[in-house]
């Protein structure tokens, strides 16, 4: 008859059980930002880094594929040197923020797109940028800014990779050579 009622309420977590929480949870934080850079769309593993670094490459990649447009004799924009700064820095802002949500929520069709719906949210996102910047940045038509997308995310690609694989002190592989 005389039983010994618990000394905790088990529906409450004992300091020992919320420390072991906290640890999962934090791992699982961690695990989540490690995938992000695993997977190529975080440069580093420090959001203001990787933005600083997203934004340089944006900037440096948009500039090169304009000026070989420019080179063979097929501008691809008009545009004033503002109108550029600012096209870069929404295209890296808006692009970012949309590439989050859709890493947050679609990682799987990411996956098997394998690219291809990074590069048409890259067109849309273009698009906007176009419609937003009235004067001093527009696409002379949409067939120029569709081939501007698809160059600009193969070179940006390569860049990436390179540059990743430079912070992470992995060796870069080129067409399957030796390591």
């Amino acid at each position: 008859m005389n039983e010994k009622k618990p000394d905790h309420d088990p529906n409450k977590l004992t300091e020992e059980e919320l420390q072991d929480l906290l640890e999962e949870l934090k791992k699982k934080k961690k695990t989540t930002r490690q995938m992000s850079v695993v997977l190529g769309f975080m440069l580093h593993k420090n959001y203001v880094i990787h933005m600083i670094l997203s934004l340089a490459i944006n900037l440096l990649i948009f500039a090169v594929v304009l000026g070989l447009a420019i080179g063979i004799d097929a501008p691809l924009v008009e545009m004033t040197l503002p109108g550029f700064i600012f096209a870069v820095i929404l295209l890296t802002l808006i692009e970012n923020f949309v590439k989050i949500l859709m890493f947050k929520y679609l990682t799987h069709v990411m996956l098997f797109s394998m690219g291809l719906l990074s590069v048409m949210v890259q067109i849309m996102v273009l698009y906007l940028v176009d419609l937003l910047l009235v004067e001093g940045f527009h696409f002379i038509g949409i067939e120029r800014l569709i081939a501007f997308a698809f160059v600009f995310s193969i070179l940006r690609l390569i860049i990436s990779i390179y540059l990743r694989r430079f912070l992470y002190h992995e060796k870069v592989v080129i067409m399957g050579g030796r390591k």
